[in-house]
């Protein structure tokens, strides 16, 4: 791929060919782009992805990427370089670009603060319509991906909001304290992101202003910011429920070594719960030394029990997170769920019990098969409900072990009541 290949593509299919090459190879294309489209083509890569891009840049070719990139972009790009390597780039920028910038750096990416970008369009309640017309053709290129102009009073805080469209219908002779709309939806900058985007999602916001305590206009997140909030947050909720840690960073891309500190640390949590089943089966080591045909039948009772703790787990963890749990919701769903687990245990029972009677033509084995499922189902179905809301209540994320905690429950609890019913109604 050439430098005048390359300048032919969108940014965002650019960004896709500079993946499949090596990081210093994509380095020296971006080093020969022209700046404004290296920031766009840098802006279309997830930040840990462009962060490694960037540090194999030379200086001057970064701050030269940092003056161009939208400001919300650039941050979530040096919050993935080490301190040292953020401070040299942000050495050689403008003052005015480094102001910006470090106030940013200044919240937790996972903040209102951290996601908004400082670009607002506002304009003074008293200035007319006609002149806010005027002004607005002056800022033309800064009203791209712009839809709303935020009204502020003599101090910089917020009084209103006007959809662009507005302004073309209005008289030119009204202020614009006459013509905005005074109930304008805000959030702090230490409100939650994943909080943020479930009120776009609510409301069908296209941005939403970010104030502090006295109201000052600080910034505004868009609704495209939003979107790279949700796909991040769900990407990594979804890693993190199967034991994945450092999921953001994680990807079929990421070095072999990386990849391994990531996962090992869940697979030695996960071995260390596997052995308590194990724990259970041994306990019954003479009921399946005498009725070997068992054996058969755990993985399929526990087994079975796992996948339906795990659609329960799924939707708990996603309600969880989209705010839909709310007091009493608890209670309804884990009668819910031990209802369905039940149902579910019964229609699966009797078919496994009648596979079981015609394998081993022993109706005590069916039965036990059977009822064991049954339980095993509704004990799967309390527990995904209770773990994730568990792990909530002591302060911990549910996607993050919900699954793993599932497994030990549906395991032990399989083997438990296929062993222990067999012992009891087997001698």
């Amino acid at each position: 791929m050439t430098e005048e290949a390359l300048s032919e593509l969108h940014p965002a299919e650019a960004s896709r060919e500079l993946l499949e090459l090596s990081e210093e190879s994509a380095a020296e294309l971006i080093r020969d782009l022209d700046p404004g489209f290296a920031a766009e083509t840098l802006e279309s890569l997830d930040p840990w992805q462009s962060s490694g891009l960037f540090l194999q840049l030379p200086d001057e070719t970064r701050a030269r990427l940092l003056e161009r990139m939208h400001p919300d972009d650039s941050v979530d790009l040096l919050q993935e370089i080490p301190a040292g390597e953020r401070e040299s780039a942000l050495e050689l920028v403008s003052e005015l670009t480094k102001k910006r910038l470090t106030g940013l750096l200044e919240y937790p990416e996972d903040t209102a603060g951290g996601t908004m970008s400082p670009e607002v369009i506002s304009l003074p309640e008293s200035m007319s319509v006609g002149a806010a017309t005027e002004e607005l053709r002056r800022m033309e290129k800064q009203l791209e991906e712009k839809n709303y102009v935020y009204v502020t009073n003599e101090a910089g805080n917020l009084r209103g909001v006007l959809p662009l469209r507005d302004i073309a219908f209005r008289d030119p002779e009204l202020e614009l304290s006459q013509v905005m709309k005074e109930d304008v939806k805000t959030v702090l900058p230490e409100f939650d992101r994943e909080k943020v985007a479930r009120i776009f999602d609510r409301y069908d916001y296209l941005a939403l202003p970010v104030v502090d305590e006295e109201g000052c206009l600080l910034g505004v997140i868009t609704v495209d910011d939003v979107i790279d909030v949700l796909r991040q947050e769900n990407t990594e909720d979804m890693l993190e429920m199967v034991g994945i840690s450092g999921a953001k960073e994680e990807s079929l891309r990421t070095p072999w070594k990386v990849s391994m500190s990531h996962r090992l640390p869940w697979l030695v949590v996960n071995l260390g719960t596997a052995l308590l089943a194990a724990v259970v089966v041994s306990i019954f080591e003479g009921t399946i030394a005498r009725f070997a045909v068992l054996a058969v039948f755990m993985p399929v009772v526990a087994g079975q029990g796992g996948n339906s703790g795990s659609q329960t787990v799924t939707l708990l963890v996603r309600g969880i997170a989209l705010g839909e749990i709310d007091r009493g919701q608890g209670t309804r769903a884990l009668a819910k769920e031990a209802l369905l687990g039940a149902l579910h245990g019964l229609s699966i029972g009797v078919i496994v019990g009648l596979i079981a009677y015609f394998w081993n033509g022993s109706l005590e084995i069916a039965l036990i098969v059977g009822v064991s499922m049954v339980l095993s189902m509704i004990v799967a179905g309390v527990a995904g409900v209770a773990i994730p809301l568990g792990l909530k209540r002591i302060g911990l994320d549910p996607a993050l072990s919900a699954n793993i905690w599932m497994t030990t429950v549906t395991d032990v609890a399989g083997f438990f009541f296929l062993l222990g019913l067999a012992s009891w109604l087997l001698g």
